[in-house]
């Protein structure tokens, strides 16, 4: 099913594609040019990717392409008899887009061609609890993520982590799940990104607990939690869901790490939006 609504969505940004550079209409070929990224973020959402499909209609359809349609309308006589439509450079065109072809596929084969991807998604999970949050100063904690299946078949990873004053050393974290999931690990870390690994955390630091399995098909999980208790005092428990969401994981590191960034592209969008209105103002 995934395959042929791949082929259905590839065919129509191709024929749409070919339509934005035949049209001899510059407004039909910019409604075409939004019909082939709407097709775009379609195979984005085949492939799970549902951050990337929702920026590429926020910013390539509700940004980029509406400002050359505000453009396209307020230019003062951008179409007439007397202005030709034609590109009269087809044949470096043609040139220039066979050989942007066969270095894009040269690329795709040297890039996959001899990767042998499993039958099943590979499954990630995340979750993160504030140091502060845990329920007394106990300096050592223990933690289990609990996975099921749409079967009842649960698969475990658990571990322990030490909560010190003040952060002293790194203990390099790694381990497998204990069912027939392997191979399958976790992380333990302080940083949102799981750029370093720790089981040694300190006041005012969040931890971050990522676990995954090759070998279970993330779409077949129905429930995900973790439960992080106290060595010494078993009511001392917290609990709480781990998430595969991408959407959700892609806006915590937007809001933390990549903040800067983030708003950076925002300006640059809105100094792109004041420059269409200055250009299309001195051409009226």
């Amino acid at each position: 099913m995934n395959l042929l609504l791949f082929y259905i969505l590839a065919a129509a940004i191709v024929v749409s594609a070919v339509l934005v550079v035949t049209l001899r209409n510059v407004f039909h070929s910019a409604l075409f040019l939004v019909l082939a990224f709407f097709m775009v973020a379609g195979i984005y959402l085949t492939l799970h990717a549902e951050f990337l499909a929702a920026v590429q209609v926020l910013i390539y359809v509700g940004a980029v392409t509406i400002l050359m349609l505000f453009a396209i309308m307020l230019t003062y006589q951008i179409q007439s008899k007397s202005i030709r439509q034609i590109n009269e450079q087809a044949i470096p065109a043609a040139l220039i887009a066979a050989i942007f072809l066969a270095l894009a596929i040269f690329t795709m084969i040297r890039t996959f061609g001899h990767v042998d991807y499993p039958l099943a998604n590979q499954g990630a999970w995340t979750a993160s609890i504030d140091v502060d949050e845990l329920p007394n100063d106990e300096a050592q904690w223990n933690w289990t993520a609990v996975l099921e299946d749409k079967t009842g078949k649960n698969y475990l990873a658990g571990g322990a982590l030490l909560v010190l004053p003040r952060k002293m050393v790194h203990i390099q974290q790694a381990g497998t799940f204990t069912e027939d999931s392997a191979p399958a690990g976790y992380i333990l870390s302080a940083n949102s990104d799981f750029s370093v690994r720790t089981g040694t955390f300190g006041p005012g630091e969040t931890i971050h607990l990522k676990v995954w399995s090759d070998a279970v098909n993330y779409s077949a999980i129905t429930d995900a939690t973790w439960k992080i208790t106290s060595s010494s005092d078993t009511s001392a428990t917290l609990t709480g869901s781990l998430s595969n969401s991408n959407p959700e994981i892609i806006g915590r590191l937007l809001m933390s790490k990549f903040v800067l960034p983030f708003e950076v592209v925002s300006v640059l969008l809105l100094v792109a939006l004041i420059g269409a209105i200055v250009i299309s103002r001195k051409e009226a």
